[in-house]
C-alpha cells in the first residue's frame, strides 16, 4: 500500500513538472510578444509594435433622457438573445437604433426580427450603404418590420432617416449622418454625438463636415474602435470647439487618448453614466441630472488600424 501511495505521489510531481515546463515555455515575456507594458496617464496599457491593437469589445448605449424616453443604439452587432432579456423585458426603450446592412452586423431580416425582442415603439435603421457589398436601402427591412407588425409580433414602426434631415422622435431631435454616425439633441438641448465619422464619410452631408454646425456638443460617444466609426481629424475639431465629455470602453480610451485630446470617462458594460457620475471624475458638465447613459453589449469585433 506504502509502495503504490509513493508511486503515485511520484507520479503526480511528474506530472506537476511537465505543466510548469509547458505553461512556461507558453507563456513569453513581452520582448517575445512584441508586446510592451507602458505607463499612461490613467493606467497601464498594452501596446503592440506590429499589427492591430485590441481596443476591447464593440458596445452600445441605452440613453434615458430628461422626459422618459428611453434610446437603445444597439452599435455593431449580430442578433443576440440580450436583446429578448435585456433590451425588451428590462430597458424596454421606446426606440431602438439597429444596424441592417449584413456582412458587418444584422442584416435586414434579423433586425426585423430583434424587434419582436427588444418591441420599442419605433426603429431606426443604419449602417448600411457606405460599402458596395451592403445592404443599400432600408427598403427590405421597413416590408419586414411592417409585416411582423401586421401579424402582432411586434408594436414597432420603423422610421428611415435621410442623412442630415433632422428628425424629431419622441420628444428628442435625432440626425443620421450616415453609417454609424448620430447627432442626437435632448428636449433641453444637451447635444449628443455618436461615433463622429464625418469627413471620410460619403454619406455625410458636406455642411456636417465643417464641425461647428453642431452648436453644443455635451457629450461624444464611441461604440467601438474600427475607424469607420470615428477620425482623429473630426474629434480633435469637435473637442477644441465643445471640449466634450468623451464616454468610451476603457479600452478604446486607452487606444485614443495618445492621439487625441479630450475629457475621457472610462467605463465598461453596465456602466450607467450620469452628470453627477462625472462630475466625481473632476469634469464639469451642463447637461440636466436626470439624463442616464448605460453602456450595453453588443456582439462584434473592435480593433485600431
Amino acid at each position: 500500500m506504502e509502495k503504490t501511495l509513493s508511486l503515485s505521489i511520484a507520479i503526480l510531481v511528474i506530472a506537476v513538472i511537465a505543466l510548469g515546463i509547458g505553461v512556461a515555455s507558453y507563456v513569453k515575456t513581452p520582448a517575445e510578444t512584441g508586446v510592451a507594458i507602458t505607463e499612461t496617464g490613467t493606467g497601464t496599457q498594452a501596446a503592440e509594435s506590429e499589427g492591430p491593437p485590441y481596443t476591447g469589445t464593440s458596445n452600445g448605449f441605452v440613453i434615458k433622457f430628461e422626459n422618459g424616453k428611453v434610446f437603445y443604439l444597439s452599435g455593431d452587432t449580430c442578433l443576440f438573445s440580450d436583446m429578448k432579456w435585456v433590451m425588451g423585458d428590462y430597458y424596454k426603450p421606446d426606440v431602438a437604433f439597429l444596424p441592417i446592412g449584413n456582412v458587418f452586423t444584422m442584416d435586414p431580416r434579423d433586425a426585423a426580427f430583434a424587434t419582436t425582442w427588444i418591441n420599442p415603439k419605433y426603429v431606426v435603421p443604419y449602417h448600411y450603404k457606405i460599402f458596395p457589398f451592403l445592404t443599400q436601402t432600408p427598403d427590405e427591412f421597413v416590408r419586414l418590420v411592417n409585416e411582423r407588425r401586421t401579424r402582432g409580433e411586434t408594436r414597432t414602426e420603423p422610421i428611415a432617416l435621410e442623412p442630415g434631415v433632422e428628425r424629431e422622435i419622441e420628444g428628442v431631435k435625432v440626425t443620421w449622418l450616415g453609417h454609424g454616425s448620430f447627432f442626437i439633441v435632448s428636449p433641453t438641448g444637451t447635444g449628443i454625438i455618436i461615433d463622429p465619422w464625418f469627413t471620410p464619410n460619403p454619406e455625410t452631408p458636406a455642411k456636417f463636415k465643417d464641425m461647428s454646425i453642431f452648436g453644443k456638443v455635451d457629450l461624444l460617444l464611441i461604440t467601438h474602435g474600427h475607424l469607420d466609426h470615428f477620425d482623429y481629424d473630426n474629434m480633435k475639431k469637435i473637442i477644441e470647439l465643445y471640449n466634450p465629455v468623451i464616454l468610451s470602453q476603457w479600452e478604446v480610451m486607452g487606444f485614443l487618448q495618445d492621439k487625441v485630446p479630450g475629457k475621457f470617462m472610462m467605463m465598461n458594460k453596465g456602466g450607467r453614466i450620469t452628470k453627477g457620475v462625472i462630475e466625481k471624475q473632476g469634469f464639469t458638465l451642463n447637461i440636466p441630472e436626470s439624463i442616464e447613459i448605460t453602456m450595453v453589449q453588443a456582439e462584434h469585433s473592435s480593433s485600431g488600424p
